[in-house]
């Protein structure tokens, strides 16, 4: 990491002024402050993590500052510039900035400043000022606001110290919500992840669950929905004598919410939905997202299922009048192990609902939550068949979009449920938190944080540093802990009156995950998904394990168990998990309790990872220089410092002659992608966040045998990305986004033999008449 002094020493003398005069729960630039960062890291920390003079009131000439340099829906760009100059016009305050060297390209030529090539104009609104310029600021502002839950005096300076140096030497990351929210004193959540109770099917009741999403998004939270809940399309609403618009379409207006939220003044919502896969709204959900017309007309041919023709055709129909249909969520299907096995057995499928003209009463009164129609059926009670399909189908059907487009994902609820820890005091997994790596009960969330696993090999021997890596799993299971006494909670209220509050401080559940395993491995000399070094992973994953339930059982004694905890004997035999744990440990838990429910997961740690400068979650590299768009820009180059640090110790390399331990993403096979997720998955009490990289052309069948080898090989769920197989891709190797004008022009069009076919969304369209031509996936 990049230690600069960049700024002049009267700037820091007036910002440390300021800081101490009107934000003294800041921390000043102190003379030993280095952290300045720079490139991706440096605009990531300043635009998500610094806190912000937010009224303005300081603005002057001089002052370091964050814009906007282009405006794009998707990718606006953002620069840091200085202030140098300042002008009224008809009473409104206008702001000359000069943009720093290395934005300069991304400046729309439009805003540009009497035709120079680095200044522009803005209001002050359209402006924000960072008060913490280097990382350390930020570090001890979350430290100092962390340790400070401790009880006593002694301790809250002890841990404070220990935080402090834990996250300012990038060994625990703390995730985006605890770095920005973290001792600012607003209103927002420190939790990332969020998942609402299954939707109770009536009107008032959806425009509740819709205001709680919206709410839980404007304070920094990822919410995870479940519509299968819902009745599905043309299902009898008897209190208006009319007929349901169905689930899809109640939870595409669920998903519209997202667009229209700003994160905690710093990002944009996220959502996950989820349909359950007895649901007879299913086939409209997983052909929801899908923007391939050739490949659906395709299907529609192809299938022997009248259901599944005719909600092909309809999908066509509506896929021009309505492109961004559930666009704002991320779609997953709740695969059962009753679906499974009749796939595998090549068996009929029923697509099922509640009876709800037979059992009204017992529906409108329980249905919310059972949520399951296999469990209803357990409890004895009716359920109504629609349709009914080969389970084969669906399950093609379901991988074809994968394929195509990416989407749906998989969340395989019957192994979470049975993995989870909830069971042990009588919840039930509803859906997973946007990024999947949560599967959570209603109303549930989650704290995240990561260890930078680059930090634990001595990188001039290749030594894995294990003491050092338990001193630090231990001191982020602690920290993770004191966050949920910190947080800000909002006053939201489930059944019984239940809070987001309550259920947060009921479970104590914390998500402690890695980034930089691909650094590691590198620096180990290990070459990513080969058996070597997935055996070293395995050793890796099971001591973050162990070390994190033997904090937290010491933590039980010190500060007392979770409070859900009320029978230690049911908790440990109700979950798989703990039972899979060692005998020891188990015992341990039933003697003194745990003082968290769950405790481990991997998230993708996008940000934190990019900012630190490390791989990101337990992702390969997808390139070691490449190209990223996001809300700070389309198209920013990124270049990783591995390279070079890792050439540093190996003189006999140079970057065009390197080892196959610096294999990427797309390099690696799919089968290795899975065979480190389900490695890894074993350890987790959670989930991970994972991306199997698939290459372009890589055939429906092959995805299909992806899916399955996750399933066999234990994991909860997963996302297979066949390469191009969407129009924008957020990491690429050029400036392409892989459609129109950026791509090269191919064969001639066998259709109308005049038009040139251009590729986009993997598929071939002609220029001229239209007509999608080939597909090369």
């Amino acid at each position: 990491m990049s230690e600069n002094k960049i700024y002049s020493e009267a700037y820091i003398k007036r910002l440390n002024n300021l800081i101490d005069n009107h934000f003294n729960h800041f921390s000043p630039v102190q003379k030993d402050f280095r952290l300045t960062l720079s490139g991706i890291s440096r605009l990531v920390m300043l635009d998500r993590y610094s806190q912000k003079d937010k009224e303005l009131k300081s603005l002057a000439v001089g002052d370091i500052v964050i814009t906007n340099i282009k405006y794009d829906p998707k990718f606006p760009s953002k620069g840091i510039g200085k202030i140098v100059d300042k002008f009224v016009d008809n009473d409104i305050d206008f702001w000359v900035i000069e943009i720093e060297e290395e934005f300069i390209n991304n400046i729309d030529p439009n805003i540009l400043h009497n035709s120079t090539s680095n200044r522009i104009v803005k209001q002050t609104f359209e402006i924000e000022k960072p008060l913490e310029l280097y990382y350390e600021q930020i570090a001890w502002r979350v430290a100092k606001e962390i340790a400070s839950q401790e009880k006593e005096e002694i301790l809250k300076e002890n841990y404070f110290q220990l935080f402090y140096e834990q996250i300012r030497d990038f060994k625990v990351v703390p995730a985006g919500r605890v770095l920005h929210g973290a001792g600012s004193k607003n209103q927002v959540t420190y939790f990332n992840c969020y998942v609402m109770p299954y939707i109770f099917d009536s009107r008032r009741s959806i425009a509740r669950h819709r205001e709680e999403v919206l709410e839980i998004m404007s304070r920094g939270g990822g919410v995870g929905s479940n519509g299968s809940t819902l009745r599905p399309r043309g299902a009898i609403v008897e209190s208006v004598g009319g007929r349901s618009s169905g689930a899809v379409s109640w939870v595409n207006d669920i998903s519209l919410l997202t667009n229209l939220v700003e994160q905690g003044g710093s990002r944009r919502g996220a959502q996950m939905i989820m349909l359950a896969d007895w649901h007879p709204d299913i086939i409209e959900f997983v052909v929801a997202k899908m923007q391939n017309s050739r490949v659906l007309t395709e299907l529609m041919i192809k299938s022997q299922n009248e259901v599944i023709k005719e909600k092909i055709k309809n999908k066509l129909e509506n896929m021009k009048r309505n492109p961004d249909f559930l666009e704002g969520a991320n779609i997953s299907v709740c695969i059962s192990d009753r679906f499974m096995k009749a796939v595998k057995n090549d068996q009929e499928w029923d697509l099922v609902f509640p009876d709800i003209k037979k059992e009204k009463e017992f529906y409108e009164k329980e249905w919310q939550k059972i949520g399951d129609a296999y469990e209803w059926k357990e409890k004895k009670h009716e359920l109504k068949k629609h349709y009914t399909i080969k389970a084969r189908e669906l399950w093609n059907l379901i991988i074809v979009c994968a394929t195509h487009s990416a989407e749906p994902g998989i969340f395989f609820i019957d192994r979470a449920n049975k993995f989870t820890n909830v069971r042990g005091y009588g919840q039930k997994v509803v859906a997973t938190n946007p990024c999947g790596e949560q599967p959570l009960a209603p109303y549930s969330v989650c704290n995240l944080s990561a260890i930078n696993l680059a930090s634990f090999v001595n990188k001039k021997n290749s030594e894995i540093l294990w003491k050092e890596l338990k001193e630090t799993a231990k001191t982020c299971v602690r920290f993770q802990d004191n966050i949920i006494d910190a947080s800000f909670y909002f006053p939201i209220k489930g059944e019984g009156d239940t809070t987001l509050k309550d259920q947060a401080k009921g479970e104590r559940r914390v998500g402690m995950g890695v980034m930089g395993l691909h650094d590691f491995l590198i620096y180990a000399g290990l070459k990513y998904g080969s058996p070597e070094a997935n055996s070293v992973v395995d050793k890796l994953f099971e001591t973050i394990c162990l070390t994190a339930y033997e904090t937290s059982i010491e933590l039980a004694k010190e500060k007392g168990s979770f409070p859900f905890l009320k029978d230690k004997n049911k908790f440990v035999e109700k979950s798989a998990f703990i039972q899979s744990l060692p005998k020891s440990m188990q015992d341990q838990i039933r003697e003194y309790g745990i003082r968290n429910s769950h405790l481990l997961t991997v998230a993708p740690t996008g940000s934190t990872g990019t900012l630190v400068g490390v791989s990101t979650g337990l992702e390969p590299y997808f390139a070691f220089s490449h190209y990223r768009s996001g809300r700070l820009g389309k198209w920013i180059k990124v270049d990783y410092p591995i390279v070079k640090e890792w050439l540093k110790y190996h003189p006999e390399y140079n970057s065009e002659k390197l080892p196959d331990i610096f294999v990427s993403a797309m390099e690696l096979k799919p089968e290795e992608h899975v065979d480190v997720q389900c490695v890894i998955q074993r350890w987790i009490d959670g989930s991970i966040s994972k991306t199997i990289n698939a290459p372009c052309g890589y055939s429906v069948e092959q995805v299909k045998k992806i899916y399955e080898r996750l399933y066999e090989r234990g994991a909860k769920g997963g996302t297979v990305y066949v390469d191009g197989s969407r129009d924008f891709q957020v990491l690429s190797l050029e400036k392409n986004d892989n459609s129109s004008e950026n791509l090269k022009n191919e064969d001639k069009c066998h259709t109308c033999g005049e038009g040139k076919l251009v590729r986009a969304n993997g598929c071939y369209t002609c220029n001229h008449c239209q007509t999608q031509d080939k597909c090369d996936v």
